[in-house]
């Protein structure tokens, strides 16, 4: 199962709703404990699914663009994305998730004070 959160894969950090009588109770897997904290935060406010992207996924996806400018820069600019290899077109996701997940936690405080 992937993180609720981020996308990334779970790794046994979990979310399981209390039991109500005739409601299927939800369950969420997350990559980790602040993952699980951001998405209780969110259930808080009263967030739930995120369908319209806040101003901090936003700027995250605006972080992206200079990794991948770099990226397909020393690719080749010149080269159309359907005669890169199954491991160019890899390394893409690769730069492109690492860099917006980076900037989303980056812009998510840690309300923890120690």
């Amino acid at each position: 199962m992937i993180c609720a959160v981020c996308g990334r894969e779970g790794r046994g950090f979990c979310w399981v709703s209390p039991p109500r009588a005739g409601v299927k109770r939800q369950f969420k897997r997350f990559c980790s404990m602040r993952c699980q904290d951001i998405h209780a935060r969110r259930a808080k406010a009263g967030g739930g699914v995120v369908i319209d992207p806040t101003h901090n996924e936003k700027a995250a996806m605006e972080a992206v663009l200079p990794r991948l400018g770099e990226y397909v820069a020393s690719v080749g600019m010149d080269r159309p994305l359907a005669d890169y290899s199954r491991e160019e077109i890899l390394q893409l996701v690769d730069v492109v998730l690492t860099a917006y997940f980076d900037n989303l936690r980056d812009l998510t405080p840690d309300d923890v004070p120690f």
